[in-house]
């Protein structure tokens, strides 16, 4: 299926327009090969903004266009949005994964000429910042994770993730032309099907993802690039939970804001792994999914200011 990258740019540009923003729009090289796009917001402090799966930099855009006392970093990773693949082809291998998981985050403040920032962070963007900061504790001062991220436990996985861990079905998804209605639906099943029905996912924002899914790569490359992450049957698979010996290393401070109701689990996988991390606080988002800043806005960003202001 052609890809048109000019399609996806505009519309882009009208979901910032709509948030209000106009992020500055940049390349950097990462050392370890292939060009990854940057976006970012605000003055201050640098906050380095890691999205999760099949999605791009700007799904922070809500969020960041309220936080101009932060320099905020929004990347798309390699892979996604606009950014480079990631080098060498698709990772196959789940021990792969883990380390590049575990190099990416330090490969990235290298670009950027950061020696350390804070870090934000979603879902399968939440694997890879806690991998990384775990890695390498003195390159991030701060640790945020928005909701639920792969590496905690969990119920029941979605069954895109399922449906993309059948052998076979992950070449079948990565060439599937997606209309804007099949994105829809998948947004749903993988938590923002609130943000949907309320509005707050609204249809500027819709039209951006579908463009992203249609227009850009980023679905087929981030789905050959998660090997048994997700398994048929049981879902998440056990050897990419994050273990005590690895949360132990996390040691800065640690916000979860974490949607009351995400459905890859909700507020009472929150209570059970939030303490397990040492220096890790919780804040309940009620009521909120799998991304509660686009539930309830104002809440994250109290909470994120308080937090990043200490």
């Amino acid at each position: 299926m052609a890809r048109d990258g000019s399609i996806y740019r505009r519309a882009e540009a009208k979901l910032w327009e709509h948030v209000g923003a106009e992020p500055r729009d940049y390349r950097v090289k990462l050392a370890t090969g292939g060009e990854v796009r940057v976006q970012e917001l605000g003055e201050g402090p640098p906050v380095l903004f890691i999205h999760g799966g099949a999605i791009s930099g700007a799904s922070w855009a809500l969020l960041t266009a309220q936080l101009p006392q932060f320099r905020c970093i929004m990347i798309d990773r390699p892979g996604c949005g606009l950014s480079d693949p990631i080098d060498g082809g698709p990772i196959t291998e789940l021990d792969e994964l883990k380390a590049y998981a575990d190099r990416l985050l330090s490969d990235l403040l290298d670009a950027l000429e950061l020696e350390h920032a804070a870090v934000a962070a979603t879902s399968y963007g939440g694997f890879m910042a806690f991998r990384g900061a775990a890695a390498a504790p003195d390159r991030v001062s701060k640790l945020i994770e928005y909701s639920w991220l792969i590496g905690a436990p969990g119920g029941s996985a979605p069954i895109v993730a399922r449906m993309g861990a059948i052998p076979g079905m992950q070449s079948m998804t990565a060439k599937m032309p997606m209309t804007r209605s099949m994105v829809k639906v998948a947004l749903a099943q993988v938590g923002l099907g609130k943000a949907i029905k309320t509005g707050a996912f609204d249809d500027v924002m819709l039209d951006w993802a579908h463009a992203l899914m249609r227009h850009t790569d980023t679905m087929g490359n981030d789905v050959r690039s998660t090997p048994k992450v997700f398994l048929p049957i049981k879902g998440q698979n056990d050897a990419v939970l994050l273990s005590d010996e690895l949360l132990s290393k996390l040691t800065m401070p640690v916000l979860f804001a974490w949607g009351e109701s995400d459905p890859n689990g909700g507020a009472a996988v929150a209570k059970e792994f939030v303490p397990r991390v040492p220096h890790g606080e919780l804040v309940i988002i009620p009521g909120a999914e799998h991304a509660p800043w686009i539930d309830d806005l104002d809440a994250c960003v109290e909470a994120t200011v308080e937090f990043l202001s200490r």
